[in-house]
């Protein structure tokens, strides 16, 4: 069957009243070697099925970055067949899925020197599979990044830095990954450079990817319209035979519902980013 489906990457910013300074505060900072492991990027599994709906992590986050509704394939293996991307780090633009990458935004070998070589391969797929942790990009952009830090490589476009830094710390801190000293002033010169609209990713015109996969993903229920109260439109949380669903957790923290513990309405495991049993922190 073929269907189109519509997403956007959700916001992801700790608190409301986030600062730059603030989200620079929780970072731990380790600035000693990385012990003498060797990265080894298999020992990544990535590209998985981790929400069990027939769509793999790339194809996920395909039609989440899709600025207008993805055509999917759900024939037998799921596979996005049409879109429309703009690739945040340079504004490179194609409405072929195949032409663009799917960055990971901390990458996988960063994160691996970052604390990451302590985990075992459950924890190392939930993060490589993470949505806060993919963004569609152009292939150069991705390849010239490769696993580069910000104090070594910065998005070409400038108006791309508040998101991506702000996206940076969020997943860093999230899965309790460190940075270096550098790496930190990296990411404050370019956190200086948020304006008014926060975090805000060009061309796209919606706050940076986090806190679980978008509404309207090829995973997601949809929500059953709200009662009265309890919340409207594609942020609220629809109650339908008794549960609760929330789209992002901007949509929980809006609620009031966040931070959402396993044994509460509305959690999913996909707003679980560090799969610690609380959501939306």
């Amino acid at each position: 069957m073929i269907g189109s489906t519509t997403t956007q990457p959700s916001s992801a910013r700790g608190a409301p009243n986030s600062t730059p300074n603030a989200e620079l505060a929780a970072l731990q900072i380790d600035d000693r070697s990385t012990p003498d492991r060797r990265y080894v990027r298999d020992d990544w599994p990535h590209w998985d099925d981790v929400e069990g709906n027939g769509c793999d992590a790339r194809q996920d986050a395909l039609i989440a970055w899709s600025v207008v509704p993805a055509t999917v394939n759900r024939a037998g293996t799921c596979k996005v067949i049409t879109g429309s991307w703009v690739s945040p780090y340079d504004g490179i633009t194609t409405t072929v899925p195949g032409d663009f990458d799917v960055d990971h935004l901390v990458p996988l070998e960063n994160a691996f020197r970052s604390g990451g070589w302590r985990w075992d391969v459950t924890r190392r797929r939930a993060f490589a599979n993470n949505p806060a942790e993919l963004v569609a990009a152009s292939a150069t952009s991705n390849r010239t990044k490769g696993s580069d830090p910000p104090n070594e490589w910065r998005p070409p476009n400038r108006d791309s830095w508040c998101a991506y830094a702000t996206g940076w710390v969020d997943v860093k801190v999230a899965w309790g990954l460190t940075a270096t000293t550098e790496e930190r002033d990296a990411l404050g010169q370019m956190l200086d450079t948020c304006g008014p609209a926060g975090p805000v990713w060009p061309g796209i015109g919606t706050s940076v990817a986090g806190g679980g996969i978008p509404s309207g993903s090829a995973d997601a229920p949809q929500p059953t319209p709200a009662e009265p109260g309890v919340g409207s439109g594609s942020g609220g949380g629809g109650a339908g035979d008794g549960n609760v669903y929330f789209a992002n957790c901007s949509a929980a923290r809006a609620a009031g519902a966040a931070p959402i513990r396993s044994d509460q309405p509305g959690y999913r495991s996909s707003l679980d980013g560090d799969k610690d049993g609380v959501a939306c922190e």
